[in-house]
């Protein structure tokens, strides 16, 4: 006998809940990631979490692009899920990863030891990136642990090609983080610590049973 095929939803079920996740998700983060940012701010002491021998690592403006890259990953996601129970352990890993992100923050407020350098043409870039990536929320990386979790959940998803971009694009988005200045190495090792930890694909699932059935 052939194998029952897996349990699909809708292309439209999928991406009504992906919506919401992805709504949901930024609300939380916002809070959580800015909230932190901004008690940081105000502390009187934060902690430098880097070996001297960091600040000599270039600095290279033009891998920008690719550092900003990570925001399309959750789209992909959200096409190849099959079910929206995919979608919904997604999110369920993504928002406790922004938690205990953001407690590291608050435990661990941190100052980058990088002087400042001029982006050139990558000015507009780098702008942006001080805006959006805050000041002092660096351990742990937040761009490395919900890259690596999502790339996780998508791996199985994903056919040979997408497996293969995924391999060669999550290194380097690692590398753009270090060089473009926005994280040190501890940082980014204790956010791939996280996005491994929450990376796992979810348990099965038991079928559900039409309402008023009796249990067998």
């Amino acid at each position: 006998m052939r194998p029952a095929p897996e349990p699909t939803d809708t292309r439209a079920a999928i991406g009504r809940a992906f919506g919401w996740a992805a709504l949901r998700l930024c609300a939380l983060f916002g809070g959580v990631f800015y909230g932190a940012d901004a008690w940081a701010a105000q502390r009187p002491w934060r902690w430098h979490l880097y070996a001297e021998w960091e600040l000599a690592l270039p600095y290279w403006p033009a891998l920008y692009p690719l550092y900003h890259s990570v925001f399309l990953l959750p789209f992909l996601l959200g096409w190849h899920a099959r079910t929206v129970a995919q979608v919904r352990h997604w999110e369920r890993r993504m928002a406790l990863a922004i938690v205990v992100g953001g407690a590291g923050f608050v435990m661990l407020p941190g100052e980058l030891g990088f002087a400042p350098v001029d982006p050139g043409a990558w000015l507009p870039l780098a702008q942006l990136t001080g805006w959006v990536a805050g000041r002092h929320n660096l351990l742990p990386s937040l761009h490395v642990a919900l890259s690596l979790l999502t790339c996780r959940l998508l791996w199985p998803l994903a056919g040979p090609r997408l497996r293969s971009a995924l391999a060669l694009w999550w290194p380097l988005l690692v590398l753009s983080v270090l060089l473009t200045h926005q994280h040190h190495l501890a940082d980014v090792l204790t956010g791939a610590a996280l996005g491994a930890w929450l990376g796992g694909a979810p348990g099965p699932q038991r079928p559900q049973r039409p309402r008023g059935s009796a249990p067998a």
